[in-house]
């Protein structure tokens, strides 16, 4: 490999690697300079998403089945207070959505857990805080929180 070659190779290999500091640093920036409110989603920002089992002990477990266009976490059973987690990194062009089919007893639904209309609700409140998509499921439908414990919770689905 010539020198030329070397250096591009090392020139591409130091932008890859600077790419994921820099918008973590851009995205520290921007937290702090905002209102908690305008806080918007940056690409490669990391989300944890939690499905925990609130319902009520009546012998019948939550069945979940989480999903995106790029991954499938299969069949879950959860019984009460039992929950299921996974993390990711939002995609470059915003477009990352997780799913996930609940069925409780008769009921059975298919909703949005992530994408980025919903991330603005598990967005930590200080740019080091992390990003946690918290879902407590309940026999009233789908509440939704960013902290564990959840403090304050916003129902978003019902059954």
């Amino acid at each position: 490999m010539n020198s030329l070659a070397k250096k591009r190779l090392f020139f591409l290999f130091f932008i890859s690697m600077s790419y994921n500091d820099f918008t973590v640093a851009i995205s520290s920036l921007y937290k702090t300079s905002v209102k908690l409110e305008n806080i918007k989603t940056l690409p490669r920002e990391k989300f944890d998403v939690y499905i925990h089992n609130s319902l009520p002990n009546n012998n019948s477990p939550l069945l979940i089945h989480c999903f995106s266009g790029d991954d499938d976490f299969g069949n879950h059973t959860l019984r009460m207070h039992e929950d299921f987690h996974w993390e990711f990194r939002m995609n470059i062009i915003l477009s990352t959505e997780y799913f996930c089919r609940f069925r409780w007893g008769s009921r059975d639904k298919r909703y949005k857990v992530f994408n980025k209309h919903l991330a603005p609700n598990c967005e930590g409140f200080k740019a080091k805080d992390p990003n946690i998509c918290y879902w407590s499921i309940r026999d009233d439908g789908f509440w939704i929180s960013n902290q564990i414990p959840p403090i304050t919770l916003v129902q978003i689905y019902t059954w």
